[in-house]
């Protein structure tokens, strides 16, 4: 039978010790083992923490943890609003531009041909013609006695002019672009896809704690085998970096999303068929379709050089690309 509100409220207390602070924080234990098989096993197991009803987590942070319990009593979460930075003394807008809609591969675009035109055409003499004594005998040479015949020496072919070819990422993005993370089609999905972001508005609002936030959120659900919180977290992740402007300034709160997603050590790594987690591949495909601005600054060169599974998954989304 479907838990209800009634039953939650109604149900014995339990108390976690969160963090390595070992915050206290008192939930009702029905709300919580309806998300979960390993924490409802926890609380009413008949282990030592179902007797005593309390239990340590130190894996977790407290506003995590806090996120978590109100995903299980209300179905959904608030994330951290975005730090407001300092402005610079000195900032140069032209770099602080929002990222464009650009297909291509940034620097790596065909040279522009130059255009005929008539202003500033340099005349070129006309050669003077060769001395008829002067030009080669055109007559054939006589067989050896080998039997071998003086062939003509034939020009050097020239070689083939290849044209450096820009990559379209349109593919790539369209299908990030339309992903939907909420396709069970229940009610509780149909109210959580309307869920709207708060976009940031200028260059300097820090949206790392708004990113971490979700993606933290997902590593705990991961861990506890609660997949409709994964989903959840995957999607509201999702809008938040479509609604993203990327300015320059701000491409280091991608990379920390990106460094998170990939050391956590309660996700797996790459598959032998190269099949990513879904919250490493969602930020790893944002990345490649956002290179253009994000490849120009040195906060990416700096994490490629730390080395890792990203440099390879980055590299074989490159050379497939490339190919």
């Amino acid at each position: 039978m479907a838990s209800t509100f009634e039953n939650f409220i109604q149900s014995h207390q339990f108390t976690f010790f969160v963090g390595q602070e070992g915050k206290s924080i008192v939930v009702h234990a029905a709300a919580i083992t309806a998300t979960s098989q390993q924490l409802d096993a926890l609380i009413n197991g008949g282990m030592g923490e179902s007797e005593t009803r309390c239990a340590r987590i130190e894996d977790v942070k407290v506003d995590d943890f806090i996120r978590f319990c109100e995903y299980a009593y209300r179905g959904d979460y608030t994330v951290p609003p975005w730090e407001e930075l300092p402005p610079e003394p000195s900032s140069t807008s032209g770099k602080d531009q929002q990222n464009g809609d650009d297909d291509g591969w940034g620097d790596w675009a065909p040279l522009p041909k130059k255009k005929k035109g008539k202003k500033g055409r340099v005349a070129v003499p006309e050669p003077e013609p060769i001395p008829e004594s002067e030009l080669p005998s055109m007559e054939m040479g006589y067989p050896q006695e080998s039997g071998v015949y003086d062939e003509p020496e034939l020009a050097a072919a020239p070689e083939p002019q290849y044209e450096v070819r820009r990559i379209s990422r349109a593919q790539l993005r369209t299908q990030l672009n339309s992903r939907n993370y909420l396709n069970d089609g229940g009610p509780k999905a149909l109210i959580l896809q309307h869920f709207e972001p708060k976009s940031n508005s200028a260059v300097d609002q820090n949206f790392t704690p708004v990113l971490l936030a979700h993606a933290r959120l997902y590593c705990f659900a991961h861990l506890r085998l609660i997949e409709p919180l994964k989903a959840l977290t995957l999607d509201k992740l999702h809008k938040t970096l479509m609604d993203f402007k990327l300015y320059t300034k701000r491409v280091g709160d991608i990379i920390e999303l990106a460094r998170y997603a990939y050391s956590n050590p309660d996700l797996p790594d790459r598959s032998d068929d190269r099949t990513l987690d879904d919250l490493r591949k969602l930020v790893f495909e944002y990345i490649v379709c956002e290179i253009d601005t994000i490849g120009k600054c040195d906060e990416f060169v700096k994490y490629m050089e730390e080395g890792g599974e990203f440099v390879g998954d980055f590299w074989r989304m490159a050379r497939d690309y490339m190919a």
